[in-house]
């Protein structure tokens, strides 16, 4: 049975794309279907990454991410747009 949490450490999709910057805001719409259990956790520190450096690495993260979830094609493609 699954528990919703609140935590600091752990953000839903509305608070993460409301605090984020708009490059980490279009990441974490690609999060926003992803049912895994860190995906909260990866938009907690989208919420918080102001800087390109991170973002950068945070796209990494949201690459494995996603192709865990659903595959790398499937992966690849969502992140398409945003390269």
């Amino acid at each position: 049975m699954l528990h919703r949490i609140e935590s600091p450490d752990f953000a839903d999709p509305e608070t993460a794309l409301a605090d984020a910057c708009p490059q980490a805001a279009a990441l974490v719409q690609l999060l926003c279907d992803c049912r895994h259990p860190r995906a909260g956790r990866l938009m907690a520190r989208l919420r918080d990454c102001q800087e390109s450096q991170q973002i950068d690495l945070l796209r990494a993260e949201v690459f494995n991410l996603l192709a865990l979830s659903f595959g790398p094609t499937e992966a690849q493609r969502r992140l398409q747009p945003l390269q």
